[in-house]
């Protein structure tokens, strides 16, 4: 995070948050379970998944244009069957103006601001969870992720009648301090008792914005301990895509459902303005899925 974006994202919380306190891809999917002509039934299919970044803090604290460029993101995210954005804070309305997706679901509104994960769906959804981080670090510095509801927001999602993917959308803490280091260790710590109290032998999804740098060796060993606990894959590294990023997709499959990678994308071209600059301060990245319903236990 840019010094001066962190300086002024401090500086328009600090004022929220006295107010509030005063008195009064990529490839092209299949997108279900079914057969969209014959309705027929099947037990395979392909989806794409995006996360995204959409640095949605009022200008000008947001390290990008919001105001403008919500707007332009809205109508691209519909070339995806599933969308997990983050920072979608004050420009929801403008994020949602051109959405076709029958299933949406806003940010949590805890805290100052919410958590900003926000996602869009193709499938049916289960009611999205929201909880928030326990460990945050720096209320007016370091990334000022305390004055935020940061954290992770999980649903289940029905690929067909009956089958269903556990899909997790994150955004840890800011910051190279010790102090963000510890709180993204905790972070994760919370991140893997959830998914071990919700989703133990599910077929699963966690993406979004991880902050994790691994030529840090702290956050190295964070990002490799949720790979090895649960047995989940980096999109990433599975397809030797050089350049690792902190927006991440990892995976996992079950006994009843096997996901099969098929594609990760950067998606810089996509979210481009007129003149070529990004739409956002990160760029989004994309992934496609097969999945094959393997039958119940």
């Amino acid at each position: 995070m840019k010094n001066r974006k962190g300086f002024l994202q401090t500086g328009f919380l600090t004022l929220i948050a006295v107010a509030l306190t005063a008195p009064v891809s990529s490839e092209k999917s299949s997108g279900s379970g079914f057969d969209r002509k014959s309705r027929a039934w099947t037990e395979q299919g392909v989806f794409s998944i995006l996360t995204y970044n959409v640095a949605g803090l009022p200008e000008p604290f947001s390290g990008s244009r919001p105001a403008k460029y919500s707007q332009l993101i809205s109508p691209r995210l519909n070339d995806f069957d599933l969308v997990l954005t983050q920072e979608d804070f004050w420009y929801h309305r403008d994020l949602v103006s051109a959405s076709k997706f029958p299933h949406v679901a806003k940010r949590s509104r805890a805290g100052t601001l919410g958590d900003g994960l926000s996602r869009f769906s193709r499938f049916p959804m289960s009611e999205v969870q929201h909880e928030a981080w326990r460990a945050c670090s720096g209320y007016l510095r370091r990334g000022s992720d305390c004055m935020t509801a940061k954290g992770f927001a999980w649903a289940r999602h029905e690929l067909a009648p009956g089958i269903w993917l556990d899909v997790y959308d994150l955004h840890m803490d800011a910051g190279r301090d010790p102090g963000d280091q510890e709180a993204r260790a905790a972070e994760m710590d919370q991140l893997i008792a959830a998914i071990r109290r919700h989703s133990a032998g599910r077929a699963l999804i966690v993406a979004g914005d991880w902050n994790l740098y691994c030529q840090r060796p702290r956050d190295r060993a964070v990002l490799q301990k949720l790979l090895d606990e649960e047995h989940l894959t980096d999109v990433c590294r599975a397809l030797n895509c050089g350049e690792e990023r902190v927006d991440r997709i990892l995976f996992r499959s079950s006994a009843e459902l096997e996901l099969i990678l098929r594609n990760y994308r950067v998606e810089v071209e996509r979210f481009q303005n007129d003149q070529g600059g990004q739409l956002s301060d990160h760029e989004a990245v994309s992934a496609v899925f097969a999945w094959k319903y393997l039958g119940a236990d």
